[in-house]
């Protein structure tokens, strides 16, 4: 029951994972596009190559994800060829362990880093948060925009939480405590 509420889950965020895979690589052409176009014509917008810039940042962290459900993330494939059908499951599970473990510390870590409780205690008073713990990350801005990087950063908690759903899924299923469906993260490898 719960090994399928997982699946269900990793599912769920797989299809919203996908949905904003495709939004992030649309705004990457277009503002790359727009701005190759008007610089023909010699205007530039800074801030188009900006946008772009975190566009691609967000979707390695989105992909990296979806490719992890998808399992299509970069492995040995050599020792998998030498390697018995045993010692790959097992490789399996290691790999989904760390991975799960790895996603956990990051979400701890960015919880550390936003200290959403100690901004709490400031009163949401961003100065008398910034004096008490020296942390910026609510006043640092983008370059160009002017916009807060925090709006940015969420991705990283977003990342660690997706990848320990997805890890934990993929554990399910190297466990045997679910049946691995035939696409889960339903991507087609041949379009990546």
């Amino acid at each position: 029951m719960l090994a399928r509420a997982t699946q269900r889950l990793s599912a769920a965020v797989s299809w919203v994972e996908r949905g904003l895979l495709m939004l992030l690589m649309a705004a990457i052409a277009v503002f790359v596009l727009m701005n190759v176009l008007l610089r023909g014509v010699g205007i530039t917008i800074a801030w188009a190559d900006e946008m772009a810039v975190y566009a691609m940042i967000l979707s390695g962290f989105v992909g990296a994800s979806l490719m992890l459900r998808a399992r299509v993330d970069p492995a040995v494939l050599l020792l998998h060829e030498v390697a018995g059908a045993a010692v790959i499951r097992a490789l399996r599970l290691v790999i989904s362990v760390v991975c799960m473990a790895f996603g956990v510390v990051l979400i701890y870590t960015t919880w550390l880093w936003f200290d959403p409780l100690g901004l709490v205690r400031a009163g949401f008073d961003v100065a008398d948060f910034e004096m008490a713990t020296f942390n910026f990350v609510y006043t640092d801005v983008t370059p160009i925009m002017g916009v807060p990087t925090y709006w940015f950063y969420l991705v990283m908690p977003w990342f660690g939480l997706t990848v320990t759903i997805h890890a934990l899924a993929n554990l399910v299923e190297d466990t045997g405590l679910a049946i691995r469906p035939d696409n889960p993260a339903r991507i087609d490898a041949t379009e990546i």
